[in-house]
């Protein structure tokens, strides 16, 4: 794993760190020294687990909790992160709900309307009272939001989930257009098929693994432990001229699209 020495001591928030991805990401930003707030909604026993990981690694870390359902709690969810450390130097957007519903099962849009609202709103508020934070402490700052290849390329059951990512794509680089001058970077991590608690024994499955063997160029499925290295990456020095952009990690999958396979 690359050691980023300029990231030892930053302060980084990270939204739903409870489990998954969120939680890869947290133990990787632990081994570079990072003091990190640890957001969860309702999985207690899981940011439990994050906190003993990190601090088991030598971190400094804080515990917030919020539902990204209530727009309005936004605010007090972000001042009490803001507040543990001090300051933010890093805000990394990766709560989401995973919403898979055809359109005609959703007619009056409840799981569309709850999908943007945690998956596109909430990242805009957050990233609203960083940036405006950030500006208010004269200081730079580093937006990541956690994105996905659904919101390049998809397919049925993900309308909701598909809009919120290809929304967050588009939010992304309008807020790193206007927020470039401040020196705040915003980023976003766009995962393609990644194994976490709910669905690594599913995909470990013939009948699911093989076909998605194929179809990945690369021939595996990602892990949580690479999206972590990624957003050190994107939060680091190397990256530091980097804004506006998606980094998508696939294995080559949406590269290769849907063109017939060739034996």
């Amino acid at each position: 794993m690359t050691i980023y020495p300029e990231l030892n001591g930053k302060r980084v928030f990270i939204t739903g760190a409870s489990s998954g991805i969120g939680a890869g990401m947290a133990q990787i930003l632990a081994k570079q020294g990072c003091k990190l707030v640890l957001h969860y909604c309702r999985n207690e026993s899981g940011i439990a687990q994050t906190l003993d990981r990190v601090k088991v690694l030598g971190a400094q870390a804080q515990v917030v909790r919020g539902d990204f359902r209530d727009y309005a709690s936004l605010g007090q969810v972000f001042n009490q992160a803001w507040s543990q450390f001090s300051g933010l130097d890093g805000l990394v957007n990766n709560a989401g709900l995973i919403t898979k519903t055809t359109v005609l099962d959703d007619v009056e849009g409840e799981a569309f309307n709850q999908t943007l609202a945690v998956n596109l709103q909430a990242p805009y508020r957050l990233s609203s009272l960083f940036a405006q934070a950030c500006i208010a402490a004269k200081q730079p700052g580093v937006v990541i939001n956690n994105s996905s290849i659904h919101g390049q390329q998809t397919c049925e059951w993900f309308s909701a989930y598909a809009a919120s990512k290809a929304g967050l794509d588009a939010m992304m680089k309008v807020m790193a257009v206007e927020w470039g001058q401040y020196g705040i970077r915003v980023n976003n991590l766009a995962p393609g098929v990644v194994p976490v608690e709910r669905t690594v024994s599913i995909l470990k499955q013939p009948k699911f693994k093989n076909p998605w063997m194929k179809a990945i160029p690369l021939g595996r499925y990602g892990s949580v432990e690479e999206m972590g290295a990624a957003t050190a990456f994107l939060l680091s020095d190397a990256a530091a001229w980097m804004t506006g952009s998606v980094l998508t990690l696939d294995g080559g999958l949406i590269a290769r699209g849907s063109y017939p396979y060739r034996d």
